[in-house]
């Protein structure tokens, strides 16, 4: 039998959902478990600021040491459990010498495969993820339509009382809001674009179909370890 691959996870962008991914990782691996090596690292420069280039705010420096750093702790391939990272996905892709498994892409495609071609994928995410524009890049890539909720400022908030505060009511009722909002403009495959919102169970519509990113990335990890991709 061939011996599983290693994957590097640059996390702690935030901890909970770097924990809750190797958590879904070994529940899904089953008895052949992914040898997984983890940079934890709460550090990095934030990846929403306005000031994100501007000396040490540059979150692309701290991001491609930690990849050198897996890969030469013997990482075969990288993944990064922060949508917002993935802006910065072809610059660590191109520092080092291993795959980068691109959760946006490959959500991206796995939600336009239940929408059908041209069909609409709604994105919950934060307001910097709809200005920065990755999913829109790559849900027309997989021949389909990113849109977004009318108010994306109070998912922002929600993934911030995440942080301070871990999941409320409050948090649960603006997912719920914002993905009632995407039925009504014709989306009702939703892809969740922000891996804080994958820790909150039962937090959408019920008429929506969810596609969650951090799922998506756990079935490509194990699939590159076992030599099944």
């Amino acid at each position: 039998m061939t011996e599983p691959r290693t994957v590097g996870i640059l996390g702690g962008m935030g901890p909970e959902a770097t924990m809750c991914l190797m958590d879904r990782v070994i529940a899904a691996a089953g008895e052949d478990q992914v040898p997984l090596l983890v940079d934890m690292n709460t550090k990095v420069p934030s990846r929403i600021s306005a000031d994100c280039k501007i000396d040490d705010m540059d979150p692309v420096p701290v991001l491609v040491a930690m990849a050198k750093r897996m890969q030469t702790a013997g990482a075969e391939a990288l993944v990064m459990p922060c949508n917002m990272a993935h802006q910065y996905a072809a610059e660590i892709a191109t520092a080092v010498d291993i795959p980068l498994l691109d959760m946006v892409v490959l959500t991206s495609r796995a939600a336009v495969a239940v929408a059908g071609e041209g069909g609409k994928v709604g994105i919950l995410g934060s307001l910097a993820l709809q200005e920065v524009g990755i999913f829109d890049v790559a849900v027309a890539a997989a021949g389909g339509q990113a849109v977004y909720p009318d108010d994306p400022a109070t998912l922002l908030d929600a993934i911030r009382e995440i942080k301070i505060s871990g999941v409320t009511p409050y948090v649960r009722d603006k997912l719920v809001l914002a993905s009632y909002n995407l039925l009504w403009q014709g989306a009702q495959v939703q892809l969740v674009g922000c891996t804080e919102f994958s820790l909150l169970d039962r937090a959408m519509d019920p008429g929506a179909i969810k596609i969650d990113a951090l799922d998506v990335l756990v079935q490509a990890i194990v699939e590159f370890s076992k030599g099944t991709a």
